[in-house]
Order: structure tokens, then sequence, then C-alpha cells
């Protein structure tokens, strides 16, 4: 089985910590890094090539969504997931926007994580093997890109 690669990216250490402890015991899900913010993030994306990246919207210096939109213009077939602690309609929209390819709520992490990401990843893809797919909601609900400000 091979396994998909995923960067952590969250400007608090102890999430991070609850998000590694939670993948942990997936087989197939390898916790490859971990950044605290969105430049960090930029750099050790290029440099580890992971699969998937669950990336934070809010974050000091450069936020989720302005490293969202540069790693999918540099890295286009790479997957993101975004983070937060709110489940306000222009953060979900701004994230789809940027090029996500999901959002969820931090409190929905032990519930929805997982299978967010299968419904993102094919079982034992790799990023020059997916398909291209609509974005995901929370829930899986498939939804349109749309820009801030048009709800």
């Amino acid at each position: 089985m091979q396994e998909t690669r995923i960067l952590i990216v969250d400007d608090d250490a102890s999430f991070r910590n609850r998000v590694r402890r939670h993948l942990f015991s997936e087989p197939d899900l390898e916790i490859v890094g971990e950044a605290a913010d969105g430049l960090e993030a930029l750099r050790m994306a290029r440099e580890l090539q992971p699969d998937l990246v669950l990336m934070d919207v809010r974050m000091p210096g450069m936020n989720g969504l302005a490293a969202t939109q540069q790693l999918k213009a540099e890295l286009p077939r790479m997957q993101i997931i975004m983070l937060t602690m709110y489940d306000l309609p222009e953060y979900r929209d701004a994230a789809l926007a940027s090029g996500a390819s999901g959002y969820i709520t931090k409190r929905s992490l032990y519930d929805e994580l997982v299978p967010l990401i299968r419904s993102v990843l094919p079982p034992g893809g790799r990023a020059g093997q997916r398909h291209r797919q609509e974005p995901t909601l929370l829930g899986g609900e498939k939804c349109k890109k749309t820009r801030l400000g048009n709800n």
C-alpha cells in the first residue's frame, strides 16, 4: 500500500500535535512535515512534495489563503484541505477560490477529517495519479468555487 504524504500547517503547535495523533492510526496516511505559517509551508511543500496539505486559514505572516493560492500555482496537483476555527461562508468561499480541495472546521477534526481526506485523495493515490475533481466541503458535499464576497 502506498502512503499518502501529508504536510500539516497551523500556527498552533498543540493543534498540529492533535492532528498528527489523530492520523497516526491510519496506516496509509504519513505525516511528512509540519509548518507554523504560510511561508514555512511553501518552503516545506516545495522540498517534501506532499500529496496533501492540511492548511490553517488564519496564521501570522502569510496566511493559509495566500499560501494555498501560491502552492496551487506552483504545484497544481497538490491537494489542500483548509482548516479553520470558524464556519463562515466568506472563509469557505475564499478557501475554495484560492484552490483548496476541501474545507473543514477544527471542531469537526475527529469525525470528518479522515473521510474528507479520503474523498479528496483516492486510496494510495499520489499527486501525479489523481484526476481533477470539484472541491469538497465538510461532510463530502461537492461545491462550486466562488469569489470572496459572493455568497
